[in-house]
């Protein structure tokens, strides 16, 4: 039997870094990367946007060019195909000229990104101070979120800025109104510049040098009587401005909710037409294209700063209210799917009577291939402990009471922080949106089956890597899962106390057997130290795990 070294794909995980000082980390990547600021060298920089291969189809095409002095006193030209603008500005004078009535948004962000990738950096501190962090692939991430209410319902957009740790620069970043990602860092006379922004590269970056008198005459004639302005205006604010407009008939759904919140971030030009519709964020997917051409239709009165009209950057949200199509297979929710499988398979899960689970595991390790092994000891829900070793690694996570623990050591600690996955794999209740999941009938080994799936599945039907997938027989029994682009098969079901324990678990990845587990011991406990539940100096927060335990 061949085992596949699944310590090689199990590296996504990592720890969660220290939070002492995220906003002065943040502060400090801006800081170190923004060109508009107070000591910044006089540069000439010149940038040239071309379409990404996943959105080459977009016609997003254009050039940015800067002149600066000082943050007051520069002239920037951007141009694409639809729309050309020349802007000076000279202290407190500002002189526009445009040709196009409206500035696409996507040309203003990254004209504002390649020179200021932060904007409105206090508030964007604000929000990192409170932000969910999470260590990821090399990078520490700062996620929040932009809410958003029509009046009655409420829904959140996802907002975050990213920083790569090695060094200590901007990745990537996103809120109301911005939007960039950075690569390519070189040196402009002690700032740190990314030559890269989104679909935007940097061609030009040098010394301003031989500028012509006038060049950033702000006063001269010929500018438009009413510059072009974007601002960000809450969504209740907005609404007041909304026309009347048909209802929306909702399409059937064959899958997820039939009620629910969508939400989408919208650009409205000066005449109070919406010009763009973002990604459309709704408790069922299936409604989504409905809700973008009845959104694209709205009309508003234009939107007035001192009695003049300028574009908007604002949200639409809106209830959902459907039913499924005539004859179709009604299943239920995914929550209950879920729920059933726990305590038809996982001993913790019924809050039962304490029990001692002992197995071994083969898999490849750094070492080569090598036998570990697993113990789970289960007083209640509040006194626990689950442990993983093989070889000089270990891994262990406790609770004891309103303490939780954690602890590793050794080369193959992530792979054992797996092995707990793999053994209750059905995510807690509490850290999913039932909008992600799709339900369907399929079959596991010739057995009938429900799977429950979130993430993308192509029309062959191989699931990406991303994917999660749950597959349960008609008593809820959890058969099999997907995760990390791996398949996890549990098979020779036991009775204990009632529960069906799945007593081998097989793990493989593109059909190569990378893990095996058997359970060897079911029994009660005895003779537990109570310190067992306890791990000196490994005080544990949970943070961005969905695992039970």
């Amino acid at each position: 039997m061949v085992f596949a070294g699944l310590s090689v794909f199990i590296g996504l995980l990592a720890d969660p870094p220290c939070r002492a000082d995220d906003a002065k980390r943040v502060a400090e990547a801006a800081k170190r990367s923004t060109l508009n600021q107070e000591g910044t060298k006089p540069f000439h920089l010149k940038a040239v946007i071309t379409p990404s291969n996943r959105d080459r189809d977009s016609g997003r095409t254009g050039t940015v060019e800067y002149w600066w002095e000082s943050p007051t006193r520069y002239r920037r030209e951007v141009a694409c195909p639809e729309f050309r603008q020349i802007e000076i500005v000279d202290g407190s004078h500002r002189w526009q000229k445009n040709d196009g009535s409206y500035f696409p948004e996507w040309l203003r962000e990254i004209a504002i990104a390649l020179v200021d990738p932060i904007p409105d950096l206090d508030k964007v501190l604000q929000h990192v101070r409170e932000a969910e962090v999470k260590r990821l692939m090399g990078s520490t991430y700062y996620s929040w979120q932009w809410m958003s209410s029509d009046g009655k319902v409420e829904k959140g957009i996802g907002a975050s800025v990213a920083i790569t740790d090695q060094t200590g620069l901007l990745f990537y970043g996103g809120d109301a109104g911005w939007f960039g990602s950075y690569h390519d860092y070189q040196s402009f006379h002690g700032r740190m510049v990314a030559r890269k922004v989104g679909s935007a590269t940097v061609e030009t970056l040098e010394d301003l040098r031989n500028v012509a008198n006038g060049f950033f005459d702000a006063q001269q004639a010929g500018g438009d009587p009413q510059p072009i302005d974007t601002v960000l205006v809450d969504e209740v604010t907005m609404r007041k401005n909304l026309l009347p407009a048909s209802a929306i008939q909702w399409p059937p759904v064959q899958d997820g909710p039939l009620e629910g919140v969508l939400t989408t971030r919208i650009v409205i030009d000066r005449e109070g037409k919406i010009r763009e519709v973002g990604l459309i964020l709704s408790d069922n997917p299936a409604v989504a294209e409905t809700a973008r051409s009845a959104i694209s239709a709205m009309q508003f009165h234009p939107y007035l700063v001192n009695g003049v009209p300028v574009q908007v950057i604002s949200r639409i949200t809106m209830p959902f209210k459907t039913q499924r199509p005539a004859g179709s297979e009604s299943f239920e929710s995914a929550k209950s799917y879920f729920e059933r499988g726990s305590k038809a398979g996982f001993p913790a899960a019924t809050g039962s009577s304490p029990y001692r689970l002992r197995a071994q595991f083969q898999a490849g390790t750094s070492a080569g291939v090598a036998t570990g092994e697993y113990e789970d000891t289960w007083f209640s829900d509040s006194q626990w402990r689950r442990e993983a070793r093989v070889g000089n690694s270990r891994y262990v996570r406790a609770r004891n009471g309103e303490n939780w623990y954690e602890f590793e050591e050794g080369p193959d600690s992530k792979l054992l922080q797996m092995v707990l996955r793999f053994m209750e794999p059905i995510p807690a209740l509490d850290t999913f949106v039932e909008s992600d999941w799709k339900i369907k009938r399929d079959t596991v080994a010739g057995t009938k089956a429900v799977r429950v799936l979130t993430g993308y599945e192509s029309p062959e039907g191989k699931l990406d890597p991303d994917a999660k997938a749950y597959w349960f027989d008609d008593s809820g029994q959890l058969l099999q899962t997907y995760y990390l682009g791996m398949e996890i098969r549990r098979s020779n079901f036991q009775d204990y106390s009632g529960i069906k324990v799945a007593r081998q678990i097989d793990v493989s990845r593109n059909g190569s057997l990378g893990m095996q587990i058997q359970v060897t011991e079911m029994a009660s406990p005895t003779g537990v130290d109570p310190k067992l539940f306890e791990i000196s100096g490994h005080k544990w927060t949970r943070q961005f795990t969905d695992e039970s335990r």
